[in-house]
């Protein structure tokens, strides 16, 4: 019988793979992010909505490597 996938591994398979938009939106969805939730919730929110942050002055390609640096610094 086979071990089920954990989200963490599935999460690390698509760091290894610099699949950005996917581990952004995967993690957004982790209950235990402490500090890095919000700027991990906001980089998932900005590549699914740009046009909105870019309204409120998000500099989006910020807020997104942004998350991306926190996902490296926690996961890797």
């Amino acid at each position: 019988m086979s071990q089920p996938v954990k989200k963490i591994d599935t999460l690390r398979a698509l760091m290894r793979d610099e699949s950005w938009p996917q581990a952004l939106s995967l993690a957004a969805k982790f209950p235990r992010l402490g500090c890095d939730k919000a700027v991990i919730v906001r980089a998932h929110e900005c590549i699914v909505n740009p046009s909105f942050y870019r309204q409120l002055g998000v500099d989006t390609e910020q807020a997104i490597q942004a998350g991306i640096a926190a996902l490296k610094a926690r996961y890797s």
